[in-house]
């Protein structure tokens, strides 16, 4: 399950992003959008529980774990209890997530403060698209599992900026600049690297999980096109985009899968689904929480540490093949990845603010 997250109470309005075509790296990246806000909104809340670094090194080994752990049992309903319902199993996670975060809403009575710009129309028009993005990034991430190695799909995963650049100059959202095209390259030929040497390579399961990247990609242009104007918190993001998401893949799954899920194993295994849920929640949540204690960019780089440690941790427990091939395409891959993200902090950081710089003096002419 890929967190969209990745976000606690209210939309806070900012201003419209500046439409005119910009190199990529100055003015707003992608990922960085503001439709998303990361954290608690309450300031002195945030610097106490920041400061201390139990509950920060606490939260960093949560990180680290429900991530993994979720894919891990994710794989095990999918090939180990032989649950085979990729589609109904992305609509359970879907729909427990927006259970649960109604369920907090209701209970700690949860202020929405905005929440009367999320018209039905509003609803049908913005929301049920983003929805539709992330039930399918979810799902074909998921169907990944059923042919391809958790080592080899983690080695996929570092190519997510080639699909995001892409489609930033595809929408005309950005140009990239020579450095993050150069950090691109080296990342598609170090998966490529991977790809090749992949003893059990599948087609089936490559067109998955790329098209899970693609569809995530596509979830945050159109997140930043459709809800420019509006910052959505965690508990927002859950409450408005993941039900729409359960929808889309209820109607995929009541199309064919629903008619030969065996929910004899469910019930079965009920433990197990519901640890899937809670860590899904927990998937959710986490990632807004480490940006704020860490930052965007120490954020990326964890998570690629994370998916890093994944690779080494299947081949050494669960005997999972990386060949010598492949291994030095994941770490070509990775030292693109982190250039990529290099890159994009020193644009960023040498952008200079509009509202920062110097105004001219004005010139009085004596007569």
């Amino acid at each position: 399950l890929t967190s969209t997250p990745t976000q606690t109470q209210g939309f806070a309005m900012t201003q419209p992003e500046n439409t005119k075509r910009t190199k990529m790296g100055k003015g707003k990246d992608l990922e960085d959008s503001p439709v998303v806000k990361k954290g608690n909104p309450s300031g002195a809340k945030e610097e106490e529980v920041s400061s201390n670094p139990l509950l920060v090194a606490a939260c960093l080994m949560f990180f680290f774990t429900v991530g993994p752990g979720l894919i891990m049992v994710n794989k095990y309903i999918l090939r180990g209890i032989k649950f085979d319902a990729p589609i109904t199993l992305t609509f359970y996670s879907s729909t427990f997530c927006s259970l649960v975060v109604w369920m907090y809403v209701f209970i700690f009575n949860v202020k929405l403060k905005n929440a009367k710009v999320v018209t039905r129309e509003f609803y049908m028009k913005n929301i049920m698209p983003i929805g539709f993005l992330q039930g399918a990034t979810i799902l074909l991430g998921m169907s990944s599992y059923l042919f391809l190695s958790v080592s080899f799909i983690q080695m996929l995963k570092a190519s997510t900026p080639v699909m995001i650049v892409s489609l930033l100059t595809l929408f005309g959202m950005g140009t990239p600049s020579r450095a993050i095209m150069g950090s691109v390259l080296i990342i598609s030929l170090g998966t490529v690297l991977s790809g090749y040497g992949e003893i059990n390579f599948n087609i089936l399961g490559v067109a998955c999980m790329l098209g899970a990247q693609a569809t995530e990609a596509l979830r945050l242009v159109f997140t930043q096109k459709l809800l420019k104007n509006l910052n959505f918190s965690v508990v927002e993001s859950l409450c408005f985009v993941t039900p729409a998401a359960a929808f889309w893949t209820l109607l995929f799954a009541a199309s064919d899968e629903l008619r030969r899920v065996d929910l004899q194993i469910a019930r079965d295994n009920a433990y197990i689904f519901i640890i899937a849920g809670f860590m899904a929640v927990g998937v959710n949540t986490i990632n807004s929480v480490v940006v704020k204690f860490t930052g965007s960019l120490m954020m990326k780089l964890l998570s690629t540490a994370r998916n890093a440690s994944l690779v080494l941790l299947n081949v050494a427990l669960f005997g999972e093949t990386v060949t010598r091939l492949q291994l030095p395409g994941y770490v070509i891959s990775l030292a693109g990845f982190l250039a990529y993200n290099y890159f994009r902090n020193k644009e960023k950081q040498n952008k200079v603010d509009p509202k920062q710089e110097p105004r001219p003096k004005k010139v009085v002419s004596s007569v």
